[in-house]
C-alpha cells in the first residue's frame, strides 16, 4: 500500500518539475523567437500541454522507472540523480564550495521532510487542505453559476452534438459542455450583427474542434491540488494566450473572414463585456470569446487583445504545425521526464557521497586541531 509519505514525495516533487518546466519553457520559447518558430503558436500549444500531461503523470513514470532498475531492465549507471551529479562535478572540480555548505544543501530536502513530521508539517496539511477546499468549493460554484446561465438561456439551434444557445444575460460568447453535449452561447444582442454572429460562432467551433473546451475543465479540475504554485498560473496563462493566438489564425485561415471585420469584432464584444463585466464569472468550465477582467493581472486582458489583432493583422502563416510539433515535442518530452527521475531522492550512499561526507569530517577535524581547511578551495 502506497505510504502519505510516497504520496507527499510525488506531490512535493510534481510541484518542483512544474516549476523546473516553467523556467526551461522561457528559455525554449526565447529560442524559438530567435530561430523564427516563434509565430508556430499551434504548435507551442500543443508542445505546452504535452509537457504538462508529462508533469502531472511523472510519479508514475518514476515508480515504472524504479521498477525497472529493480527488475535489471535499466542499468543503475543510466540513472542519473541530481544530487550525486553535483557531487561528482565537486569531486572533479568542476566548481568551489565549502564541503560542508554543499552537504547541507543536499540534505536540505531531508531535513524539511524530517521537520514537517511535527507540528509543522500538521499546520502546513492543514493549510493545503483548507486551500484545497477553498478552490473546490470556488470551482463548484462556478459550475453552479454556469447551469444558471445555461437555464436561462434558449435552444436556437443544434448541429450533431453541438447546441447553439441564446442569452440575454451574457455579452461574450463562449464555448463549454455537458458530459454528451458541446455547447455555445450566444449573446441575443449579437443577432443583429450577422458579421460579428458569423466571427464569434467560427471562433467558439473552433476552440471545440481543438479541445480546448476540455483542456480548460481540466485545468480547472487540477487547479485545487496547484492553488499555491505561482507556476501552475504562470503555465496557464501561456496556454490560454497560445490557445486564443491558434484559435484566431486558425479561423481566419478557415473562413478566410475579413482582418478588420475580425479585428472589429474583437473590440465590440470587449467593449460590450466592460458594460456588465459580472454577468460571466465563470472560471473554469468554459472558454469565451474574449477575457473581459482579470482580478489579478489587471493589464493582461488588454495586453492580451493587443497581442491577438497585431498577430492578425501581421497574418503570417504557420507552416506545418504538426511537423514544428513533432521535431520539437522529443527534446523537450525528454529533458522533463530525465528531470522527474533526476529530483528524487539518492539511495544509497555511492561513493561519491563517501568521499564528500569524508572530507567534511577531515575539514571539521582540521578546524578542531586549529588548523586552515584546505578542501574546495584550490591550491597555491
Amino acid at each position: 500500500m502506497t505510504s502519505a509519505s510516497t504520496l507527499l514525495d510525488a506531490y512535493i516533487d510534481v510541484n518542483v518539475l512544474l516549476a523546473f518546466t516553467c523556467l526551461v519553457w522561457a528559455v525554449f520559447a526565447r529560442l524559438l523567437g530567435i530561430a523564427g518558430l516563434g509565430h508556430a503558436v499551434t504548435a507551442q500549444l500543443r508542445l505546452l500541454r504535452v509537457v504538462f500531461l508529462a508533469v502531472i503523470v511523472s510519479p508514475v513514470f518514476v515508480a515504472l522507472f524504479s521498477a525497472a532498475m529493480q527488475a535489471g531492465y535499466v542499468a543503475p549507471g543510466r540513472s542519473v540523480n541530481l544530487g550525486d551529479f553535483i557531487v561528482a562535478q565537486y569531486l572533479q572540480g568542476r566548481f568551489e564550495m565549502n564541503p560542508a555548505a554543499l552537504e547541507r544543501l543536499l540534505g536540505l530536502r531531508g531535513e524539511v521532510a524530517r521537520a514537517l513530521d511535527g507540528s509543522a508539517g500538521t499546520a502546513l496539511l492543514i493549510v493545503l487542505c483548507a486551500g484545497f477546499v477553498l478552490f473546490a468549493l470556488r470551482l463548484a460554484a462556478s459550475v453552479l453559476h454556469l447551469r444558471r446561465i445555461l437555464s436561462d438561456s434558449h435552444v436556437w439551434r443544434r448541429i450533431g452534438r453541438v447546441e447553439l444557445r441564446i442569452s440575454d444575460t451574457v455579452t461574450v460568447p463562449f464555448s463549454t459542455r455537458s458530459l454528451s453535449r458541446r455547447i455555445v452561447v450566444l449573446p441575443s444582442s449579437m443577432l443583429a450583427h450577422d458579421a460579428d454572429l458569423r466571427i464569434a460562432l467560427g471562433h467558439e467551433l473552433q476552440h471545440l474542434r481543438q479541445g480546448d473546451v476540455e483542456w480548460e475543465i481540466a485545468l480547472g479540475l487540477i487547479r485545487p491540488f496547484l492553488f499555491w504554485n505561482p507556476a501552475f498560473y504562470l503555465w496557464k496563462r501561456q496556454v490560454e494566450e497560445l490557445r486564443e493566438l491558434s484559435c484566431d489564425r486558425q479561423v481566419i485561415a478557415r473562413r478566410g473572414y475579413s482582418v478588420a471585420a475580425y479585428c472589429d469584432c474583437l473590440l465590440r464584444v470587449c467593449h460590450n463585456g466592460l458594460r456588465r463585466p459580472r454577468l460571466l464569472e465563470v472560471e473554469a468550465p468554459v472558454v469565451a470569446l474574449v477575457r473581459t477582467e482579470d482580478r489579478f493581472f489587471g493589464g493582461r486582458s488588454v495586453a492580451l487583445l493587443r497581442r491577438r489583432m497585431m498577430t492578425v493583422i501581421e497574418g503570417r502563416a504557420e507552416r506545418h504545425p504538426t511537423l514544428v510539433f513533432a521535431a520539437l515535442t522529443l527534446p523537450l518530452l525528454a529533458l522533463t521526464l530525465a528531470a522527474s527521475v533526476a529530483i528524487q531522492k539518492s539511495g544509497d550512499w555511492s561513493q561519491d557521497r563517501i568521499m564528500l561526507s569524508t572530507i567534511v569530517n577531515l575539514e571539521r577535524l582540521q578546524a578542531k586541531n586549529g588548523s586552515v581547511p584546505s578542501f574546495g578551495a584550490p591550491d597555491y
